[in-house]
């Protein structure tokens, strides 16, 4: 009988390896899509209103396979949307196509759960329970931009599972409190300042770079370059990367990351990539490090280029600062490349006041530098709501907590943002809530409870 059961166990492992990894959900989301139904201005209006009556009833009916296949994509671990952050095109619209319909199909799982909770009030916990499961797959791909989807997601069925507690059985409560610590973790604001300066600026950087290589002319026969060789690299230690030159007149010299020596200035350095970048006087050239061979760089970068990559607006502003010359945007988008990565650091730390967090870092590199300037006017709201999300997500738990052990339960909680402090609970008429020590919009988060 052990050796039946070893077989069958064998089998069914030889089928699944047949059978090939889990489907990728961003697959089955876009079944999803194209099954959503054409909707008419009355639809639209019915999912803003309470779904009640036979209009309700009909509209669900006609939602039900994209809902579905929504819902069967929530629950696949994987998702890869395809984003390819190499594309000449780097505008949301060609990068983040599913944004649009699966903000439409988070709201109409909402709409739906709000039809069944009265009378299924577990229907309602499964279905906020797959919304935020498919926030996690909205955040994927491209953090600053696809995490402000999730954490919009995220917090509209917080809210929604948190103004419900009262209809759920002790039992239930406990249930939940498990599958919703099992959920996948939503977007930080220290991720997406990590990304944003790997595949945004980096990205940028190396792009620019790219075009200018390809674009050589004979004006770049007269480039330093020509009359250097690297004799040497030394990493590590407390002077960091250093790189031996040797000009053609003999003169031997190291430069590090950020020195100038001859004219010639280490702007950036790529260990992974095994490049360097050096400039002088308005010229540029490119290190490749483990080949130890320099190439001139010809960086005259025009308008329509800027126009390509970054857009109008964005385009008029840098050039503005920066002009044409690319050897300049080369330094802009080092320096904002650092700027980023500092501020990606301070994502680790909790800010209580977003409000004059905001304020400060903007005014600290707005002026400061062009690229960064481009990010930092979005960059307080999108910590604002992501922040914000996960603030109300730790709430959500402690309220399950209080729901059922009382309010000395909201005692032992701990917010992240209290500096060691519980988060504070507070009775209402009809309830109780919790309020964090995380101000936005000079305003404490809050998650209310009510009991009936």
């Amino acid at each position: 009988m052990k050796c039946v059961h070893i077989l069958l166990v064998v089998l069914l492992l030889a089928t699944a390896g047949r059978a090939g990894a889990a489907p990728n959900a961003a697959e089955v989301y876009r079944r999803a899509f194209a099954a959503l139904p054409k909707l008419s201005a009355a639809d639209q209006k019915l999912l803003q209103d309470q779904p009640t009556g036979p209009e309700a009833a009909a509209l669900s009916r006609r939602l039900a396979p994209a809902l579905a296949l929504y819902r069967q994509a929530a629950n696949l671990p994987k998702c890869d949307w395809g984003i390819d952050l190499n594309k000449q095109d780097i505008s949301f619209k060609s990068l983040l196509p599913h944004m649009g319909p699966m903000d439409q199909l988070s709201k109409v799982a909402a709409w739906e759960a709000e039809r069944v909770k009265k009378n299924d009030p577990a229907a309602f916990v499964a279905l906020h329970e797959d919304t935020i499961r498919s926030a996690a797959h909205a955040g994927e791909g491209w953090p600053l931009i696809s995490g402000l989807f999730d954490a919009a997601i995220r917090q509209r069925s917080l809210e929604a599972l948190a103004g419900n507690l009262g209809a759920l059985s002790p039992d239930q409560l406990a249930q939940l409190g498990a599958r919703l610590a099992a959920l996948p973790p939503g977007v930080d604001f220290q991720r997406a300042m990590l990304a944003e300066k790997s595949f945004g600026i980096d990205w940028f950087m190396n792009h620019v770079v790219a075009v200018s290589r390809d674009a050589q002319t004979g004006a770049a026969a007269t480039n330093f370059a020509l009359n250097l060789r690297m004799s040497a690299m030394a990493s590590g230690g407390p002077v960091g990367l250093k790189i031996g030159l040797e000009e053609r007149n003999g003169d031997n010299f190291w430069l590090g990351l950020g020195q100038r020596k001859h004219g010639i200035e280490l702007v950036s350095a790529d260990l992974r990539r095994g490049e360097a970048i050096l400039l002088k006087d308005g010229q540029a050239a490119l290190v490749l490090l483990q080949e130890r061979r320099i190439e001139p760089i010809n960086i005259k970068l025009m308008n329509n280029e800027l126009l390509r990559l970054l857009g109008e607006r964005d385009a008029q502003r840098v050039a503005a600062v920066v002009g044409t010359n690319s050897t300049r945007l080369v330094h802009e988008m080092m320096e904002a490349s650092e700027l980023l990565g500092a501020l990606a650091a301070t994502g680790a730390t909790p800010v209580k006041n977003l409000d004059a967090w905001g304020k400060a870092v903007t005014a600290q590199v707005t002026n400061q530098n062009a690229i960064a300037g481009l990010y930092f006017p979005i960059l307080p709201g999108t910590r604002g709501t992501m922040d914000s999300a996960r603030a109300q997500e730790q709430m959500l738990h402690v309220a399950l907590d209080v729901m059922r052990a009382g309010p000395a339960a909201a005692a032992r909680s701990r917010d992240p943002w209290g500096e060691g402090a519980p988060f504070a609970c507070r009775e209402t008429a009809d309830g109780f809530e919790l309020v964090s020590q995380l101000q936005r919009d000079g305003k404490p988060v809050t998650l209310r409870i009510p009991r009936k």
